[in-house]
């Protein structure tokens, strides 16, 4: 799984705000592009490698080789 990046779309993500927040059609796309750009804010800075939707249909962030080393160094 280690080689996905941006697997759930604005699109996904707008349905899936609109499911899980009750939100309208409009404000949810608004919210998901708000949400896909925080994302890419995160793989510009090293901190995730890309995001999806799991088998429970929760978004899920993957994070990068180096925020897992950090991850662990904290244990």
């Amino acid at each position: 799984m280690s080689n996905i990046i941006e697997s759930a779309t604005v699109d996904d993500i707008a349905l899936y705000l609109q499911r899980e927040e009750g939100l309208d059609a409009r404000h949810a796309h608004e919210a998901a592009e708000q949400v896909v750009a925080g994302f890419h804010d995160m793989m510009a800075k090293g901190i995730i490698k890309g995001w999806y939707f799991n088998e429970q249909s929760h978004l899920e962030l993957l994070p990068s080789d180096n925020a897992l080393k950090i991850i662990a160094n904290q244990k």
